[in-house]
């Protein structure tokens, strides 16, 4: 990749790359005064670069796993202009994937929206089942709104799960481990649907960008996912939930420099600003602690 693909790879922008080469912190070679940099050697470089570092350095890189939301995207925006010595990087694996690598010690945080159909809880419930010998604590990120993004207008009428199943209806669906995945076949399975009645329910894609995107170029009719990015695709919403999006940050990370940064950063106003102008989001309770 190229300093501009790796800067648009990491979602930071080039002078925090050109940065890092200077620090030797980065995987890189150079070639006809060209800056190049192999994939699989940045991928082994955001899985390794903080396994077990305890306590965190208040240089070092700051990973998030788990879910996607695109308040994210202005949490990095908004800690590079704020701690211009913090890189954060984050991978949009899916919650359950999150809490995995967090558990492996492969992330410093756990981005996760994972609702348990037993109890109707947000998230606490799947900490100890996937960390059951680790030191948490769960933070609130934001609250969040999720439905249907149908094409603008709503041709096809889609109002309710039970529409997936119309044969002139072609879905995009999340993949597996995703929280939204979670509620979509938690749905399905309440009204006795199952996948396959569903046209699309096999095709995947990793966030609700490219649900989105998807949806707004013809690709697809409907699909599972977030307000702010329907409003931003120009796509009519049809709302199904408010959910509760936490990270989950492992007790030895939490009272480090660069960690307690980013939360001041979740629990500034003009973060909460930016968040709340994309609409489908509730920021009032962001950066409060919930489980210790």
């Amino acid at each position: 990749m190229t300093v501009q693909e790796l800067a648009k790879y990491l979602s930071l922008n080039e002078k925090k790359i050109y940065a890092l080469i200077k620090r030797g912190d980065i995987p890189c070679t150079r070639i006809t005064g060209k800056w190049l940099f192999p994939k699989k050697s940045i991928d082994q470089w955001i899985d390794e670069d903080i396994r077990g570092k305890k306590p965190l350095d208040k240089t070092e890189n700051i990973t998030i796993m788990g879910s996607h939301d695109l308040a994210i995207d202005i949490l990095e925006s908004e800690v590079i202009e704020h701690f211009p010595q913090l890189v954060v990087l984050s991978a949009h694996v899916g919650s359950v994937k999150g809490l995995v690598h967090l558990q492996r010690g492969s992330s410093h945080m756990a981005g996760i929206h994972l609702l348990d159909p037993e109890t109707k809880e947000y998230n606490l419930p799947f900490v100890p089942k996937y960390l059951p010998k680790a030191e948490t604590v769960v933070v609130h990120f934001l609250d969040r709104e999720q439905g249907f993004m149908v094409q603008p207008g709503n041709p096809l009428k889609v109002k309710a799960f039970e529409d997936l199943t119309r044969p002139d209806v072609r879905f995009i669906n999340r993949q597996e481990g995703a929280g939204t995945r979670q509620l979509l076949d938690y749905h399905l399975q309440r009204l006795n649907i199952e996948g396959w009645q569903i046209r699309g329910y096999e095709r995947c894609v990793s966030t609700h960008t490219e649900v989105a995107l998807a949806v707004r170029n013809g690709e697809a009719d409907v699909g599972l996912g977030l307000k702010a990015a329907a409003t931003a695709f120009g796509l009519n919403f049809i709302p199904i939930t408010k959910e509760r999006f936490d990270f989950v940050i492992t007790k030895a990370h939490f009272y480090t420099e660069p960690i307690q940064e980013i939360l001041e950063v979740i629990r500034s106003e003009h973060f909460r600003y930016r968040v709340d102008r994309m609409g489908g989001y509730d920021t009032r309770d962001s950066g409060r602690v919930i489980a210790w």
